[in-house]
C-alpha cells in the first residue's frame, strides 16, 4: 500500500508500536478460545467483550488489571454461549497470551526500522510482566528504548490520556510520533491526542469514522519501506 501522509509531515522521532494484533498474532488463541467455547464464533465473542469492558472501565474511572478482565469476560462468553468453563480454562487463556507468536515479517520489519534510524517502543494495554514474558525471549525486546504498560497509568487505550503520559514519558511532542496499531480504536486515540498513525491491516476492516490514518500499510516491512521513501535524505535525530 502507498502511504496517504504528505511529505511536509516531520520525519518521526519515535515510533510507538501496539503488541496485540500488530506484533503478536492471536490466530492461536482464536482457535483454543473457539474450542472451548463449542463455537467457530467464540473467540470473536469474547474478544468483544474483553475490549468493552476495558472501555467500560475508562468511562467509569475503574481499574481491573488486563488478566482479570480477559478472564471474567471468557467466562461471560462462555455462559452467553452455554457453556461452563472453569478456572483453569481461564487462565489457560492468559498463558496463551504471553506465549502469542509473532506475525510474519515482525522481527524483519523492526530490524528495517531500526536501521533507518528510528527510536521504538511499545505501548500496550497488557501488563508489563506479559509483554516481557514474550518479548524476552523472541529478541524484541532488544528492538524497543522502552515498553510502556498502560497499568502503569491505571487506563487503557484509547483512552487520551494514555497517549498524552507517553509522550511525557517520551520527552516528545505529539507530531514528532508515529503510533502504529492494527486497530482502528487505537488509531482514534493517538490521531485525536495529535499523534502520526500508521494502521496495519485490511481497509475492509477499518474504521470508516475514524480519522485517516497517515499511512496504510500491510505489515511493518511496508511500513518501513513507505518511510524510507519519504525520509531517506532526512537525517535522523535521536530526541
Amino acid at each position: 500500500m502507498e502511504a496517504t501522509t504528505e511529505a511536509q509531515l516531520p520525519r518521526p522521532k519515535l515510533i510507538l508500536l501496539d503488541v496485540y494484533e500488530t506484533l503478536l498474532d492471536l490466530g492461536e488463541i482464536q482457535n483454543r478460545v473457539n474450542d472451548m467455547l463449542k463455537s467457530r464464533r467464540g473467540y470473536h465473542v469474547w474478544f468483544e467483550l474483553f475490549l468493552q469492558y476495558c472501555f467500560a472501565d475508562n468511562a467509569t474511572g475503574l481499574f481491573h488489571p488486563f488478566a482479570d478482565i480477559a478472564k471474567a469476560t471468557l467466562a461471560m462468553a462462555a455462559n452467553r454461549l452455554g457453556i461452563h468453563l472453569d478456572e483453569n480454562k481461564q487462565e489457560e487463556v492468559v498463558w496463551l497470551l504471553r506465549h502469542a507468536p509473532l506475525k510474519p515479517n515482525v522481527q524483519e520489519g523492526l530490524s528495517q526500522l531500526n536501521d533507518q534510524g528510528y527510536i521504538l517502543a511499545a505501548l500496550t494495554n497488557a501488563p508489563q510482566s506479559i509483554v516481557a514474558d514474550r518479548m524476552e525471549p523472541t529478541g524484541l525486546v532488544s528492538y524497543f528504548e522502552f515498553v510502556l504498560s498502560t497499568e502503569q497509568i491505571r487506563k487503557y487505550k484509547p483512552a487520551l490520556e494514555v497517549y498524552q503520559w507517553a509522550l511525557k514519558k517520551a520527552g516528545v511532542s505529539p507530531g514528532e510520533v508515529l503510533l502504529v496499531s492494527a486497530h482502528s480504536w487505537d488509531i482514534m486515540g493517538a490521531a485525536t491526542a495529535g499523534l502520526q498513525t500508521a494502521y496495519l491491516g485490511q481497509d475492509k476492516l477499518f474504521y470508516a469514522l475514524a480519522p485517516e490514518p497517515n499511512y496504510r500499510a500491510t505489515d511493518l516491512i511496508d511500513l518501513a519501506a513507505q518511510l524510507n521513501m519519504l525520509y531517506s535524505s532526512i537525517p535522523s535525530t535521536h530526541y
